[in-house]
């Protein structure tokens, strides 16, 4: 046992480092998604249900995961910690893939500043890919376990997760047996996550948000409508690029097939966030061919000084503190300008008895007052269903007596997600009572 624990501390010094990237050194990343996945985490410890109560464009398995440790201890820092777990998990399964080589991975979440390792569903999905990966190199006819994490996938991010059957499909279409103990392996947690949306009345909004809502999103995401930068460009290139040619190497080789099919998560969004976390699966089909060792080493120091000489620019640019006098959120770093924004901003919603929101702070404002969530509080294009925005104009217009607040970005920016058709509407024919900071109060009779 003593042996083991000797043979195996560097999974705990792995698990430190990923937590210290994510709370100390990437704290720059925790506004936006990561606040809104563990919004929807404490929403179901509050009872609330996925889809029928709040708008998530996904499937579940992230937010159920996140949300087991928040049922001992409610805070950011244990979103935090479990997400960490689940990153040291990752990196645990690539490691007993590819060895020390694994270490060529830093670079490229020390460079983008922890991009592709951010708490979010992606992440999880991307595990799950890990996961299947080692599956099919240590225990190839373990069909039922390859199957059930195949479903693993698939309710982690529908979108990606799907194309993870095709690689079976591919290599064992003669061989039905096997292909039969996958599907099973595969369809009993997709049933029971079908016959819970049943049970609490919510297939139809599940369908909606997570299959009709994708043509929402490709038309009004600002991403798809932007030139792409050359970095970019290149990047995407080697996504298709990288896999391609392991492949070429080495046509028998299915990891490299499931880790070909990593480019679906930058699509159809194409940012950097998903973007980086494609080429993180595209890189990882590489890692054989790289013999150099003193590259490896080279990787590992010049991450290091990188992330040093990073975090002192951020340091001398923007001042941080642990963040106080929001609940929830006590053990959050954030920069003091921040901090003293969101605590007068919070001030200064709790002036009114239950408003709508159409803010991207919303979230984390009623997470700290322990208010449910609802759709407005995800106030992004795309995130609320077929011909979502007319949905939520609808819902407005029939509502009386109701206050409404809103704090939009500066300007129609294209990068954004932001609803500003649905903003536009309440400047455009409600009364507007109040105004502070950015912050205009609109009253709806």
């Amino acid at each position: 046992m003593k042996q083991k624990i000797k043979n195996n501390w560097w999974i705990a010094l792995t698990f430190i480092l990923i937590f210290i990237f994510l709370y100390i050194l990437g704290f720059g990343r925790m506004p936006g998604d990561p606040i809104s996945h563990y919004g929807f985490s404490t929403a179901l410890l509050n009872g609330q249900i996925p889809y029928r109560d709040f708008n998530v464009v996904t499937t579940p398995l992230y937010m159920f995961y996140m949300s087991i440790g928040l049922r001992f201890f409610n805070n950011f820092i244990v979103f935090l910690i479990e997400h960490a777990l689940l990153v040291t998990i990752t990196y645990y399964f690539i490691y007993k893939i590819y060895g020390k080589k694994s270490i060529l991975l830093l670079p490229i979440t020390i460079f983008t500043q922890f991009i592709n390792i951010i708490p979010t569903y992606n992440f999880m999905c991307f595990a799950m890919i890990i996961i299947i990966v080692y599956l099919e190199e240590k225990y190839p006819n373990k069909d039922y376990l390859i199957g059930f994490f195949i479903a693993l996938a698939i309710l982690s991010k529908h979108t990606v997760g799907c194309f993870m059957i095709i690689p079976s499909i591919l290599f064992y279409y003669k061989s039905r047996n096997k292909l039969f103990k996958r599907f099973i392996g595969l369809i009993i947690p997709i049933l029971i996550f079908i016959i819970y949306l049943v049970i609490n009345n919510s297939l139809y909004q599940f369908i909606d948000l997570c299959f009709f809502g994708l043509f929402d999103f490709i038309n009004y995401n600002g991403a798809t409508k932007n030139k792409l930068s050359l970095i970019s460009i290149i990047i995407i290139l080697l996504c298709f690029i990288l896999p391609i040619f392991a492949i070429i190497k080495d046509k028998k080789n299915i990891k490299n097939f499931y880790l070909f099919f990593s480019i679906v998560f930058m699509i159809p969004i194409f940012d950097m966030n998903h973007i980086w976390l494609s080429f993180t699966g595209a890189f990882i089909t590489i890692i054989p061919y790289i013999k150099s060792r003193s590259f490896c080493v080279f990787s590992l120091i010049s991450s290091i000084v990188f992330e040093i000489l990073a975090f002192n620019t951020l340091l001398n640019t923007f001042p941080i503190k642990f963040s106080s006098g929001i609940k929830h959120f006590e053990y959050a770093i954030v920069t003091k300008n921040m901090d003293n924004y969101n605590k007068k901003q919070f001030k200064y919603f709790d002036k009114y008895d239950n408003p709508i929101f159409i803010s991207y702070d919303s979230i984390k404002y009623k997470i700290s007052r322990n208010k449910r969530i609802n759709y407005f509080d995800v106030p992004l294009n795309g995130n609320f269903g077929y011909n979502g925005n007319k949905k939520m104009i609808n819902k407005i217009k029939k509502m009386h007596n109701q206050i409404i607040i809103i704090s939009e970005p500066v300007g129609e920016d294209i990068f954004s997600q932001y609803t500003y058709e649905v903003a536009n509407y309440v400047i455009n024919n409600c009364k507007k009572i109040d105004e502070n900071n950015k912050i205009e109060v609109y009253y709806k009779k």
